[in-house]
């Protein structure tokens, strides 16, 4: 089914042509609507335009599933006006505040609704019209998308965006569950393949690495600064983390490197890798 005849089943008036159409992903400032989405900031984020692009009464938004042309529904919201150019966010440039108002008719699709869309212009606000037939609902997850409670060590592969977010919100689940643990991980290094092997040891275990991670970007390892310098953005976008392996925090250190060799021998991330010992 086409998005546009779910939405009118809950919003009878909502027609192509007094929609413009979201298509929110990865901005110039590398901020990720996904994870302001998870973040429950996504609302408040999508308000501020550079440009007067919201002139009709509807908004459809959608967020893209990175790396695909799979699309999140976000919500409609009603256009209710702007306050004008203000400063946003310390940046130089000013930005136009709307007022969007959720329409909760459509609110129990958000965060489980999946559109199909392959967007072949540059524009990332278009009007319903003249995409309404490209726009196919292709999943309804019985769960809405969110970070949610700690899933378990071995069931999640996250990102930078999503690591720091974690981060930022503290969530307790996530940091009790990882702080508790030393083990071994993988950074999987999308532009090429490349993988790292690496064991969080410290007293604050897997969670206390992720600090490190993310505040300087490569941890001070060598082949990281190597592959990713001194901590280029556009390039970290492109790392992944997952949990290999789980070590009881009493092991002692030798241990723990003998582990951390096996899976560099394993996964030969010293052969094709970025692991440099």
């Amino acid at each position: 089914m086409k998005l546009f005849d779910y939405l009118k089943m809950a919003l009878p008036d909502l027609t192509p042509e007094t929609t413009k159409v979201h298509l929110a992903q990865m901005n110039d400032h590398k901020e990720d609507p996904l994870v302001k989405f998870r973040e429950e900031a996504f609302d408040d984020w999508q308000c501020w335009q550079k440009r007067l692009e919201f002139s009709r009464r509807y908004v459809v938004s959608l967020i893209r599933v990175p790396r695909t042309e799979t699309w999140l529904f976000a919500g409609v919201f009603q256009q209710k006006g702007n306050a004008g150019k203000k400063t946003y966010s310390n940046r130089e440039e000013m930005y136009y505040q709307y007022y969007l108002q959720k329409i909760p008719e459509t609110e129990e699709y958000v965060g489980r609704m999946y559109i199909s869309f392959k967007n072949t212009a540059r524009n990332f606000i278009r009007r319903g019209e003249s995409i309404q037939n490209e726009l196919v609902v292709s999943a309804i997850s019985p769960v809405r998308l969110s970070f949610g409670e700690f899933p378990g060590y071995r069931h999640f592969v996250l990102d930078r965006n999503s690591i720091g977010a974690i981060l930022r919100l503290n969530l307790q689940s996530w940091r009790t569950a990882l702080s508790m643990v030393k083990g071994i991980y993988v950074l999987t290094d999308r532009d090429g393949g490349k993988l790292y092997v690496g064991k969080a040891d410290g007293m604050e275990g897997i969670w206390g690495r992720w600090e490190c991670y993310f505040g300087s970007g490569h941890g001070g390892n060598i082949g990281l600064k190597e592959a990713f310098g001194t901590g280029d953005e556009k390039r970290l976008q492109n790392i992944t983390f997952a949990i290999l392996e789980v070590i009881d925090p009493n092991t002692d250190n030798g241990e723990i490197n003998r582990r951390e060799s096996h899976w560099k021998q394993i996964l030969l991330s010293r052969e094709f890798g970025h692991n440099r010992n």
